[in-house]
C-alpha cells in the first residue's frame, strides 16, 4: 500500500473510531453526571467549564492513538 495512502487511511480511521468512542463515553458520562449526581437542578458551571474541553482533548487523543495503531498496522503489513 501507498504511504500516503495508508495515512489517508490512518487519519480517517482514527477518526471514526475515536468520534464513535468520544459519543459512547462522553454521553454515557453526562448520563450517569444527570442521573446520579446532578440530576434536574442547575448544574454548577464548573461542569461546563470542565466537561466540555475536557471531552475535545480525550477525543483528540483517540484520535492520535488510533490512527498512529491503524498507521503501524498498514506499515507493517507492506
Amino acid at each position: 500500500m501507498n504511504r500516503w495512502l495508508a495515512l489517508l487511511a490512518a487519519i480517517i480511521g482514527g477518526a471514526i473510531v475515536a468520534y464513535g468512542l468520544v459519543l459512547i463515553f462522553g454521553g454515557a458520562l453526562l448520563g450517569i453526571l444527570w442521573l446520579f449526581v446532578f440530576g434536574d437542578d442547575p448544574w454548577p458551571a464548573w461542569v461546563e467549564l470542565f466537561l466540555g474541553p475536557a471531552i475535545v482533548i480525550a477525543g483528540l487523543m483517540l484520535w492520535a492513538v488510533f490512527a498512529w495503531k491503524i498507521w503501524r498496522t498498514l506499515l507493517s503489513r507492506s
